[in-house]
């Protein structure tokens, strides 16, 4: 309550997105560990996958900005 608000802002910011990183690494872990038994039925998957890791990456050069320069 009467901490720091930048501070406490950046770091839940930055954590939020920290785990969404995370979560983006292990689903493409998962496609990864298909290896040769990658076929096409796992391109709906691996569509849905880089959208999540095109959206995670959209939201992180909205937040740079947001913290670094303003």
């Amino acid at each position: 309550l009467y901490g720091n608000v930048f501070a406490s802002t950046y770091f839940l910011m930055t954590g939020f997105h920290a785990i969404h990183v995370l979560v983006g690494m292990a689903i493409f872990g998962v496609v990864l560990a298909q290896g040769a038994r990658l076929n096409a039925s796992w391109g709906e998957y691996v569509e849905n996958a880089g959208l999540y890791w095109h959206f995670v990456d959209l939201v992180w050069i909205f937040l740079f900005p947001l913290i670094y320069i303003v």
